[in-house]
């Protein structure tokens, strides 16, 4: 699920990084949040051009609002989130699929590349591998106090798992939609692998 609004520089790169993964078995859906930059159009010329890609347009409501048209809107029994201006690794989602498969928890989360003025910086999390939510609580406060928990781009989800993000808010929203979404989990698997990157401009 990726929302778009005024992403015309950033919206191809975003697109390509997804349907250029390894495992192809995917749905992407762009979600046009009223752009008026030219991103409406091409959010329409990558769903002609690939059949994997589907376009949602709404009125301008803000990226919590298109969030959840996609999780409504959504076929498949899984679910990332990519904002426009980033992008994923080649082997993202058979990365994380294969955790979640293997580990069979309900959540998978990796590291990312924070890119920031010309630097790249790996943001690893300190304790991979598989914990229980009812007897993990040092590793849920590890990745809490590293800001693992905060966002909703380098996780894996269960859509039937999934509430939705509170589009009253503009602020902590991700993190209550996650802390929400943990109440569901019984198992949370981590990977110490940077699969995503974060642009911060």
């Amino acid at each position: 699920i990726i929302p778009v609004y005024e992403a015309r520089d950033s919206l191809d790169r975003c697109v390509k990084s997804w349907l250029a993964q390894t495992e192809g078995d995917l749905e992407l859906l762009l979600v046009d949040d009223g752009s008026t930059d030219g991103s409406r159009e091409l959010c329409e010329k990558w769903a002609k051009k690939d059949a994997r890609v589907r376009v949602l347009h709404q009125k301008n409501a803000g990226v919590s609002a298109a969030r959840n048209a996609g999780i409504d809107a959504a076929r498949g029994e899984h679910m990332f989130f990519t904002d426009s201006d980033d992008y994923v690794a080649p082997d993202y989602l058979e990365k994380m699929g294969q955790c979640m498969k293997a580990s069979g928890a309900e959540l998978v989360l990796c590291g990312f590349h924070h890119l920031y003025e010309g630097a790249d910086i790996q943001k690893l999390p300190k304790r991979p591998g598989v914990f229980s939510m009812k007897e993990g609580e040092e590793d849920f406060l590890c990745l809490y106090e590293q800001s693992f928990l905060n966002m909703p781009w380098n996780k894996l989800y269960i859509r039937e798992l999934a509430g939705r993000f509170d589009p009253s808010i503009s602020l902590g929203e991700d993190l209550l939609f996650n802390l929400d979404y943990l109440e569901r989990c019984r198992n949370v698997a981590v990977l110490a692998e940077p699969l995503c990157y974060y642009i911060q401009e």
